[in-house]
This record gives structure tokens, C-alpha cells and sequence, in this order.
């Protein structure tokens, strides 16, 4: 990234009083002096900032839903030129990607993060800040989680993700790969080994939609995306030609992307409208530019065979307002059905758990004290387990809440 062009783009801020952006911002980010000491090409002072709320600017500034947090809410919106705050961010988090925090005191405290994606990475780095002695575990053979298996390269250059594990490695922070909690050590076990324990493995399967099916069978998203089970020639020679997706939060529209690659051609099928989707509204529109077609108000209810054909049958939807909430009600239209021949049928709709890292555990989270709490006082669980959205902004905001409740019980 060129200094000179984000330095131009952080110029262009108002420093506005009442600080949209920031209030918008999961970690209240403090956007506005950030932008300042940029233009002012106070870079160091820039980092120091930011710090202060957010440890992981080179994923939160490629990969955020921005254009529905912080840039949705800037001032300049008005006039359609919000300033590109995640750009910034990204650019000045390159410019020190070899900057390591290192700890200022030592702790005697043992500490071990289950589970390396956003929040467990965000979550590591901070204790090892604080002094903690930091240990963690993943099944996966490289740190990232779901952003190294499932957001496509085109997308995110996971040469960012090298730059973190070097990061690691400066600060002796071991990393114990191909080790699945619940499967090859137990958490019972880890309890009594650790102060303290960070669980931030994430949502281990996709969440399974009520659809009826007769002679085929339906995709998940979630795993067609997931570079340890399948390579892109796998998914062209497996995947006919013509594909729907249901859904439209981002694996949706990285999956979308990722077959209008393979030569395939993409329907993504949506029970709301574009503008309550879950996915950033540029990420969208890039797929709609590579010509993915988006039919809204749709939701699939029977997927089936009729001789060599497949067919999806599919209920129109109407959008009633709900005063008790920003996000409207669904209802079905009577005697709407409509049916598309397919060759794919690919659902994209969520993730759930297996909850086997739990299993015989009798460990339960503690909502009375904070999201991250369990019957354990040691044991914090945090990331897409707990965060209502499931973004990386909010995975990385529990891991460093949960480090400061640590720390504060330390004290």
C-alpha cells in the first residue's frame, strides 16, 4: 500500500463532533485522532491509538464489514464519500506488521488459548502483553481458523496470517497444532494444568436447514469452502453447472465468488431483501458485478429429483415492519411457490457446534456475569460461540475483554 494515498485518505476526516464512526465501531476504535495523527504522518503515535482497542488491524482492516459499522456511519456518508477507514487501518497495520508488542512484566501465571482464529489470536497476543505465559492449541496446521480455511484468497492475502505466526514465534508463544480438545486431551484435564483458559475454537459445523428432500441431497457452504477438505479442482469436477445458494451473509457471497470462478453459474436465494443481509453491502455488489444473480423475498422448501433433473421449490416472503426491532418479520405469501431446475443446491446460513469440547465437562456459560463467563471462575469462552453477529471485529473485541477480565482478577 502506498503511504502517500493513505495518508491523502485519512486527510479527508472532519474530526466531527459526535464521532459516528467510533460509536459505531464494536472496539470503539478512536477513528477520528487515528485519522489525525495519519494525515499528520504521525505514524507511530497512529499505532499507539489504535492499540489501545484493537490488536488485530490487519484483519479487522481487510476483512470488517465496514461499510455497515464504521465507514456506514461516517459523517461525509451523507454526501456518498465516507472516508475508507478500514483501507487505513489495513495500510498503517502493513507499515508495522513487524512490530511486536513484547511483554513490560513478567507474571507468574500459566495461560492457554483453545482454538486460533480471530478472537483466540487477539486474546493470545494481549495476555502475552500483560506477562501471561501463553500456550495454545488448534486443530488446524495454521493459525487464522476460518479466516486461513474458508475466506478465499482472492479475497484476503493470507500472507498477513505468516506475518501474525511470526509474531508469535518472536514472543515464544508455542502453538501445539493437530490438537483437537474433547478428542486428544480433554478440557476436565487442561483445567487443572492452567490459571487460566481462553475457549475460541469457534462453531465446528454448519447449522443444519429444515428443508425436505426426496433422492438428493443438499451442500454446505461451510464445508465447501473449507481448504482442508476440498481443492478448488475437486469442487469444479464434484459441482454441476448451475447453483444456488441460500443465504447471504459473507461465506454466502465467498462461496458465490468462489464457483463464479469455477466457471459455474450462481443463484443466491435470500428470505429478506439485500438491504437486511448480513453480508457488506461491497461484497455484494462485487459479486453481482461477476454475475451472480440475487433473488430476494425467497425461501427454499422442498429440493428433490424428478428422473435426471433436480428441481427447488421455493415459497415467496413479505417483510412486516417490527416495532421491537430494526430487523423486520418474515412471512410467507400463500400459494406463492415457485421451482427452479438446478444442478446444486448449497446452503450458506450459519454455523453451529458439536459441543464435544464440552462434553462431560458439566462446564456451562455464565450469562449473569458477562458473555464469557462459565461455572469455571478460570475458564472465559468467547468468539462465534458468544457473539451474536459472528464478525471478526466482534470475535477480536471478547478476546481482548476477556483478557482485561483476567487481568483485572488477577489483581
Amino acid at each position: 500500500m502506498n503511504l502517500d494515498d493513505i495518508v491523502k485518505e485519512a486527510a479527508r476526516c472532519i474530526d466531527c463532533k459526535t464521532k459516528p464512526c467510533m460509536v459505531a465501531c464494536p472496539a470503539h476504535n478512536n477513528i477520528p485522532d487515528f485519522m489525525k495523527a495519519v494525515k499528520n504522518r504521525q505514524f507511530e503515535e497512529a499505532r499507539a491509538i489504535w492499540h489501545m482497542t484493537s490488536n488485530m488491524p490487519e484483519l479487522c482492516g481487510n476483512l470488517c464489514q465496514n461499510d455497515t459499522l464504521c465507514v456506514g456511519h461516517c459523517t461525509l456518508m451523507k454526501i456518498k464519500k465516507p472516508i475508507q477507514i478500514g483501507f487505513v487501518e489495513a495500510g498503517i497495520a502493513q507499515y508495522f506488521k513487524d512490530v511486536v508488542d513484547y511483554p513490560t512484566t513478567k507474571k507468574n501465571k500459566t495461560h492457554l488459548v483453545i482454538g486460533l482464529g480471530p478472537s483466540g489470536m487477539a486474546n493470545a497476543l494481549k495476555m502475552k502483553e500483560l506477562g501471561y505465559d501463553v500456550t495454545c492449541m488448534d486443530k488446524q496446521d495454521h493459525i487464522g481458523g476460518t479466516v486461513y480455511n474458508m475466506v478465499p484468497d482472492f479475497r484476503f492475502d493470507k500472507v498477513v496470517l505468516s506475518d501474525l505466526t511470526k509474531k508469535f514465534q518472536a514472543l515464544e508463544i508455542p502453538i501445539q497444532y493437530h490438537i483437537e480438545v474433547g478428542r486428544d486431551v480433554f478440557l476436565n484435564d487442561l483445567t487443572k494444568e492452567y490459571d487460566s483458559i481462553y475457549i475460541a475454537h469457534g462453531l465446528d459445523s454448519p447449522q443444519v436447514v429444515e428443508v425436505e428432500t426426496s433422492g438428493v441431497m443438499p451442500y454446505y457452504a461451510v464445508d465447501l469452502l473449507d481448504k482442508h477438505k476440498y481443492t478448488h479442482e475437486q469442487l469444479s469436477s464434484m459441482l454441476g453447472h448451475e447453483c444456488a445458494i441460500v443465504g447471504l451473509g459473507n461465506v454466502a457471497i465467498d462461496m458465490a465468488r468462489t464457483l463464479v470462478r469455477l466457471g459455474k453459474s450462481v443463484t443466491i436465494l435470500y428470505r429478506r431483501t439485500i438491504q437486511e443481509a448480513p453480508a457488506g453491502h461491497h461484497e455484494i455488489m462485487d459479486a453481482v458485478e461477476e454475475g451472480v444473480v440475487i433473488k430476494e423475498l425467497l425461501g427454499p422448501i422442498k429440493f428433490y429429483k424428478m428422473g435426471e433433473a433436480k428441481f427447488l421449490d421455493c415459497e415467496q416472503n413479505c417483510l412486516i415492519r417490527d416495532p421491537q426491532s430494526t430487523r423486520s418479520i418474515i412471512e410467507k405469501v400463500k400459494d406463492s411457490k415457485i421451482s427452479f431446475e438446478l444442478d446444486e443446491l448449497i446452503f450458506a446460513t450459519g454455523q453451529a457446534s458439536t459441543d464435544s469440547l464440552f462434553r462431560n465437562t458439566g462446564i456451562k456459560l455464565l450469562p449473569e456475569i458477562s458473555p464469557y463467563h462459565t461455572t469455571l471462575p478460570h475458564v472465559f469462552v468467547g468468539g462465534d460461540r458468544v457473539n451474536r453477529h459472528k464478525r471478526i471485529v466482534d470475535a477480536m473485541v471478547s478476546g481482548l475483554e476477556v483478557a482485561a477480565w483476567i487481568e483485572k482478577e488477577n489483581k
